[in-house]
């Protein structure tokens, strides 16, 4: 939306959160028998700042039908408790402030800014005609900057007094500057003109000091003064190849420490192993978009691709939740949601920044607490396109059982395997390990796909016809074992029935040797998202639904009554993985 990476967002975010804590405090009290009017008198009080921010703010049917239905609820409680409530009474929600100082201490420090960026640019004008730059292409660049630099704090300016300034408003102003402080480094000017920079400058670090921005002014735009960034429409602003910034990014240890108060001192060492690798960033990222499609490697994982498109994909995991994943491209950036089970839900956002930087926010909840933790890492574009060998040269992360081995088989290889052992929606449990030996192409033979029952349910639980669901996850040849994804296209019971085979929702591309095949539910692409951008490899452990591989897959086989999959079934299988998977690995 509109509101994306504004004060706003940040204000529904904060009000949607202590909603939740008021909500968890009242069933808390209620399940003690001690609950109270005033309990519910806060749940109210909270869900109003919701309602006034809803219809000040126009979002998504889906998302207004939703709060529609909390507040038929919220009415509900009020009865039951005997409150009084009219939800049309004006409120005063808290105003939600990214910055750390007051209002007018950030008010005459802008002021400030503008007083002396005007001393500058008149010093400027003056010097720059009587020194040897006149009428140089340098004398046009500094005018630029300048220009840009005003443009910049003017935007600032605006924001603040409308109160929805932000810190990409602030990191804008002093990524403007830095191209100034690039150019008066590289020209040695007058005196004057150096010290009224020197005042300016100090002012920007007081700004990204009230903004909370981790700066310096030693590192330098990626392209360098002059250079042309990518503008216009988000495939061009996202698309290319970006290195971390660790001046102007969190510091990961930092942010975990910090988060560690609620836990014990023998809890905290565990935690903070598993945050600060969940959030750890690598040190390069590639994207590349299409339409709605992207294709993402980074320095931990080769390349994946997904469509993002807005659409929720549903599926159960191994420890029975129902998660969601949700990819969506917009003008705003990439936003990939991966929510339903607490422990595990994800959430990351690509964002194009200023001069052509790559802002990745990751966020995730603390273990057994109602409370998430965000780190922020700030990328500098190295090219303008996506250089996939230099960002990783193709290999995959570990898989589960130690092997450092990848994908072997190549994306779109076709084959035909037997079933080893029994499957039966009777007998057979979520999580059972299953195995299949390929039987062709020739140059597979006797290779053994094994994966485990994810879904299984007898007739007449599910829409009256019994189903089973299967993810592949590994492919064993010659003594070695290596990640494998696949899509069941048909399958045939060992007594000769044919079953059916249903992939709805999966997603193919014409050329199956440049996109990796994926299934409804996109948690096996999700994992190799967050292994892009969360603790490399080891982002694969983060949960079940989580841990697949790149593109691995899952069906939903249906029959009448019950399925029997005995040994000697047979099942053509679509292999899927990264595109750079080749064959003629030893």
């Amino acid at each position: 939306s509109n509101i994306n990476n504004t004060n706003r967002e940040d204000s529904i975010n904060a009000y949607v959160r202590d909603f939740e804590n008021a909500t968890d405090h009242l069933k808390e009290n209620f399940n003690n028998r001690r609950s109270t009017v005033a309990d519910v008198t806060e749940v109210l009080n909270r869900g109003n700042y919701i309602d006034q921010f809803m219809l000040n703010n126009r979002l998504g049917r889906g998302t207004e039908s939703q709060w529609l239905s909390i507040k038929t609820d919220l009415n509900t409680l009020a009865t039951y408790y005997r409150v009084s409530w009219d939800w049309s009474q004006t409120v005063t929600p808290p105003i939600i402030a990214v910055y750390t100082s007051t209002d007018d201490q950030l008010r005459n420090l802008i002021d400030s800014i503008e007083t002396k960026t005007n001393n500058f640019k008149r010093e400027m004008n003056t010097t720059l005609d009587n020194s040897r730059i006149n009428n140089t292409n340098r004398e046009d660049s500094i005018n630029a900057y300048i220009r840009d630099f005003e443009n910049a704090t003017d935007h600032l300016k605006e924001n603040f007094d409308n109160r929805r300034s932000t810190v990409a408003d602030a990191s804008e102003v002093l990524t403007r500057g830095r191209n100034i402080d690039t150019f008066m480094t590289a020209n040695r000017l007058n005196r004057t003109a150096q010290v009224q920079w020197e005042y300016l400058r100090n002012d920007l670090n007081t700004l990204a000091t009230y903004y909370r921005v981790s700066w310096n002014w030693n590192e330098r735009n990626p392209i360098g003064p002059g250079g042309n960034f990518p503008t216009g429409r988000i495939e061009n602003r996202l698309t290319g190849t970006f290195r971390l910034n660790t001046s102007m990014s969190d510091n990961v240890e930092n942010v975990v420490n910090n988060s560690l108060g609620v836990y014990t001192s023998d809890q905290r060492d565990r935690v903070s192993q598993n945050l600060s690798r969940r959030l750890r960033s690598p040190e390069m990222i590639a994207i590349e978009t299409n339409g709605r499609t992207v294709n993402l490697a980074s320095s931990n994982v080769p390349q994946v691709t997904f469509d993002a498109d807005g659409v929720g994909r549903t599926e159960t995991n191994d420890r029975g939740k129902t998660v969601t994943t949700t990819a969506t491209l917009s003008n705003n950036g990439l936003v990939i949601n991966y929510e339903g089970d607490r422990i595990n839900d994800f959430y990351v956002t690509f964002a194009p920044g200023a001069n052509g930087q790559l802002n990745v926010s990751r966020r995730i909840y603390l273990e057994n607490r109602n409370e998430t933790i965000t780190v922020s890492s700030v990328y500098d574009r190295i090219s303008n396109d996506a250089q996939w060998q230099s960002v990783n040269s193709g290999t995959s992360y570990p898989i589960d059982n130690g092997s450092t081995a990848g994908f072997f088989i190549p994306n779109g290889t076709r084959l035909t395997a037997t079933l080893r052992g029994t499957v039966s929606t009777k007998v057979s449990q979520v999580g059972d390990r299953f195995e299949m030996e390929v039987t062709s192409p020739s140059q597979f033979y006797g290779a053994v796909l094994a994966g485990r029952v994810s879904q299984l349910a007898d007739s007449g639980r599910v829409s009256g016809r019994a189903n089973i669901s299967l993810d592949f996850d590994t492919v064993t040849m010659n003594g070695r074992t290596y990640r494998f994804a696949g899509i069941i296209d048909s399958a045939t019971a060992a007594n000769g029935d044919s079953i059916t085979v249903n992939n709805e929702g999966q997603v193919r591309d014409s050329n199956q040797t440049t996109k990796t095949v994926t299934r409804a539910g996109i948690g096996a692409v999700i994992g190799a998202i967050i292994g892009a951008v969360a603790g490399g490899g080891q982002g694969a452990a983060i949960g079940a639904g989580v841990g697949a591989g790149a593109g691995a897959g899952s069906v939903l086989i249906t029959g009448r009554d019950s399925i029997e999959m005995g040994p000697g079934s047979t099942f053509n299988v679509t292999s899927g993985g990264p595109a750079n998977v080749g064959v003629n690995r030893n």
